[in-house]
């Protein structure tokens, strides 16, 4: 048996592990996978010593260790690299290389409303791992990429990096989008009232994804719904990205439609 698991602080809160028993339940394994609920302070050590004294062949990474974790790993491949954020990684033979699967799980996902982004002017609420990850996606797809945040600063060191525009949050209006992506964790259970958006700026026939897949219908995404938007799942880019996962540490696909069966079991429950 060998042990993979996500890391994150907190971490009580994610579906990953039914995601991945599910993967190894339709392939016979008898890997298992677990929550690693690691503080700030503590995440060098467990990277460092922990993860090959236990030893953990792979993890998730996930808020608010994404960008935090780099310096900690032996490499990381080009796409990990250009969006200064890891959220995979592989332990092979005692040597830790770091990925970045948010931003295939971000692009796959825009699949189910039957498009991509190219040409498109995406506005992304949010300046962290996972935002980062979503733009370089859009960016690599062909859209025109406006990055919104709470600070300036943070907005535009990564909107300079990946070549967008960067306002503050309270600005929004000014950027009327195609597609709308919430980065951050703002609406996250148990806050499931919060959101980063006034409903008047929503339009209909607005693609909008909340990456927020606990609760699975957020307050954003409720609200534009009555604004007749086009809806693309959060939990979709945690199932596709989980998916490229699997394949970088088994180097084979997995039963995708499994994982997503069981993801959502959990979330409905």
């Amino acid at each position: 048996m060998s042990l993979y698991g996500v890391v994150g602080y907190p971490i009580k809160h994610s579906m990953s592990p039914q995601m991945f028993e599910a993967a190894f339940y339709e392939y016979n394994m008898d890997d298992e996978y677990r929550l690693f609920q690691i503080a700030p302070e503590e995440l060098e050590n467990f990277i460092k010593k922990d993860v090959n004294d236990i030893p953990i062949k792979g993890l998730s990474v996930t808020i608010p260790h994404k960008e935090k974790i780099i310096p900690f790993l032996d490499s990381i491949d080009k796409h990990a690299a250009a969006i200064g954020a890891v959220n995979t990684v592989h332990n092979v033979n005692g040597k830790l290389k770091g990925y970045n699967t948010d931003w295939i799980g971000a692009t796959r996902a825009m699949e189910f409303v039957g498009k991509d982004c190219e040409g498109k002017f995406v506005v992304i609420l949010g300046a962290g791992g996972a935002a980062a990850a979503v733009a370089y996606g859009c960016v690599q797809s062909g859209a025109r990429v406006a990055i919104l945040n709470r600070t300036l600063e943070r907005a535009q060191a990564l909107a300079d990096k990946l070549g967008c525009q960067a306002d503050t949050l309270s600005n929004i209006f000014k950027y009327p989008a195609h597609v709308l992506i919430q980065t951050t964790s703002v609406g996250m259970y148990p806050n499931i009232n919060a959101s980063l958006v006034d409903p008047d700026y929503f339009k209909k026939g607005m693609i909008v994804m909340d990456i927020v897949y606990n609760p699975i219908e957020t307050k954003l995404v409720r609200e534009a719904k009555r604004a007749e938007c086009r809806i693309v799942p959060g939990y979709k880019m945690l199932l596709y990205q989980g998916e490229k996962q699997f394949e970088i540490w088994f180097g084979k696909k997995p039963r995708t439609e499994k994982m997503e069966e069981a993801l959502l079991t959990s979330l409905n429950n």
